[in-house]
């Protein structure tokens, strides 16, 4: 009686683990580069939808820390101007929530400014499966 309760246990919490994984693909551009940087992004929900989406910028320096002047900014076709990006904590991640009407259509543009005069551009499709634009940065001045 045992050794059923047990399989009978087992076969329950499979079920139910499986009833919480989602098989929507996670939006999860490629990285792209801008001088000795790495930046990626994410979202919160993972497949961005319509309404607000948070999303989070990743910038990484090869074999350094944290990049203390660097300011980024994020918009959508619908937030209007630039929004700055919060940094959460001292470790190249930035945050900012923003809204998204067709996220099969619309892109997240991504400005990153170093120091007074270093200024690029990347710009990431938010539909899933989209090829990535030609080009990594595109540098302003």
């Amino acid at each position: 009686m045992r050794k059923v309760s047990f399989w009978l246990l087992i076969l329950l919490m499979g079920g139910f683990l499986a009833g919480c994984s989602s098989n929507e693909q996670a939006w999860k551009p490629p990285a792209k580069q801008w001088q000795d940087l790495t930046v990626e992004v994410e979202s919160r929900p993972e497949l961005p939808r319509q309404g607000m989406n948070e999303f989070i910028v990743i910038v990484n320096r090869a074999k350094r820390g944290y990049i203390s002047d660097l300011i980024v900014n994020v918009r959508t076709e619908h937030s209007g101007d630039w929004r700055q990006a919060m940094p959460d904590g001292a470790l190249g991640v930035y945050r900012r929530a923003l809204p998204v009407e067709d996220p099969g259509r619309e892109h997240l543009y991504v400005q990153l400014i170093r120091g007074q005069k270093q200024q690029a551009e990347l710009v990431f499709p938010l539909a899933v499966g989209t090829p990535a634009l030609q080009g990594d940065a595109v540098e302003r001045n």
